[in-house]
């Protein structure tokens, strides 16, 4: 009797189908994982008051991001924020983005951002473009508050009092420019404060212009008048301001770089000069 010839399968065994099929199905779940990791950047700021982690990093209002920590820098001159970013928000983090700390102003103009006096501060984000990025240097005021392009000269104070990068200078109380970045002067003697002013009213700045701080009172109090106050303007006094006057005789214009001193409040006869402008020195 002869016995039936029995024939090998090429195939394996069905039972190594099992872990085949966890394999597949567990490298598929952690690519999944790694496709909706967040994005980890960092954020140096100079300070970070009220930032913590949770807080969140919007972009046009909506959340696309938080804190997860904060730490000093080595050399303790700021503050890095460790973030993630939700990786749909990932194209946010580019050369060229911009980030800042949203705050409430409050002022006679206006107010924006009271919606932080109820939800807490936020990390607002500006896409930039280029290349993917994960380091970053945060902005200290909003973009719309960033000096640009105009005349950069120079302003020395005896102290910087309450003018901050960012506030505005003013030209008979409308808004002709931007305060920049603040220093010590060589042997600390003096602050040295940056002011840009806007290209079309560039050619107000003249070698005998007179810059004052316009964020104090000035009080004139009198035996028969009484106390009289004044002021530049009370969004000057909220926030914080420059203001600037020309004699009626404008000397040159002004070049980039001069260096004018900052007078602590103006004089009454400055108020009232009203020069005539040739706009084609």
């Amino acid at each position: 009797m002869e016995t039936p010839e029995v024939k090998k399968s090429h195939w394996p065994s069905p039972i190594w189908l099992v872990p085949l099929l966890s394999l597949i199905v567990a490298s598929w779940l952690l690519y999944d994982q790694l496709l909706q990791r967040d994005v980890q950047i960092e954020i140096s700021f100079q300070s970070g008051a009220g930032i913590k982690p949770g807080v969140e990093l919007r972009y046009r209002g909506v959340p696309v991001g938080s804190v997860d920590d904060i730490v000093l820098s080595e050399d303790l001159k700021t503050v890095n924020v460790h973030a993630s970013l939700n990786r749909d928000a990932e194209k946010l983090a580019s050369e060229n983005s911009k980030f800042w700390i949203v705050e409430p102003e409050l002022g006679i103009a206006g107010a924006r951002n009271l919606d932080t006096l109820v939800s807490g501060k936020y990390i607002a984000v500006e896409p930039g473009d280029g290349e993917q990025k994960k380091e970053f240097v945060g902005l200290e005021t909003p973009p719309d508050q960033q000096p640009d392009l105009g005349l950069k000269i120079t302003l020395v104070a005896n102290q910087l009092g309450s003018l901050k990068k960012g506030r505005h200078i003013y030209y008979r109380d409308m808004e002709v420019g931007t305060i920049g970045d603040s220093r010590l002067s060589e042997g600390s003697r003096y602050v040295e404060i940056q002011a840009i002013i806007k290209p079309e009213y560039s050619k107000l700045v003249r070698t005998n212009s007179v810059f004052w701080n316009s964020s104090g009172l000035t009080v004139d109090v009198g035996l028969f008048k009484g106390a009289e106050v004044q002021s530049s303007s009370l969004e000057n006094l909220l926030r914080g301001g420059i203001s600037f006057a020309t004699p009626p005789e404008p000397g040159p214009l002004a070049e980039e770089g001069r260096r004018f001193p900052l007078n602590r409040q103006a004089e009454d006869e400055w108020r009232e000069w009203s020069p005539i402008m040739k706009w084609k020195d």
